[in-house]
């Protein structure tokens, strides 16, 4: 229920506030963060860090509703008002840092989200903060992101000691 909520919630912010008249302008950088998010599940499937816990869905499809439903309406907030003094820009990318850390935090509260393998809140702060980041870079320099993302696993499985064996 609570993914459903943070569906909902997600996108009738994002129909008041959202710039639908533009959807066109972050397609890409709306499917390059459902993609990046389809990848990290596939490779961490056997060394899971974060799982979105659901009784109607199993991990893979809660996730991926996540994926279809929150993401898109993020993207359409996140990019068209993204401001271009670096003071505001970091106030920016940690409001919905925030927004992303609360949601986490009430969802792991109440049992609707759990951590794994040395996961942690802390973790999430620097990994939203990385992710919005790379999102706003992927709309202005595509290749950029591209290069970063690829790297990323890389730099997840060493730190989180993620063995390359366990990639499904």
């Amino acid at each position: 229920m609570y993914h459903i909520f943070l569906a909902v919630v997600s996108i009738v912010i994002c129909y008041k506030l959202g710039d639908w008249r533009n959807w066109r302008k972050y397609y890409s950088t709306i499917l390059f963060l459902i993609l990046s998010n389809v990848v990290c599940i596939l490779l961490t499937y056997n060394h899971i860090l974060w799982l979105h816990e659901t009784k109607i869905l199993n991990h893979t499809f809660g996730d991926l509703f996540i994926c279809i439903t929150v993401y898109p309406s993020i993207v359409m907030l996140f990019i068209p008002n993204f401001p271009k003094k670096i003071t505001k820009i970091i106030t920016h990318i940690s409001f919905y840092v925030a927004i992303f850390t609360m949601a986490e935090f009430i969802g792991l509260k109440f049992g609707y989200f759990t951590h794994h393998n040395g996961w942690s809140i802390w973790l999430s702060i620097i990994f939203n903060y990385t992710l919005f980041s790379i999102v706003y870079l992927h709309y202005k320099k595509p290749l950029y992101a591209w290069i970063i993302a690829l790297l990323s696993p890389h730099i997840l499985f060493f730190l989180m000691r993620i063995p390359y064996n366990s990639i499904k």
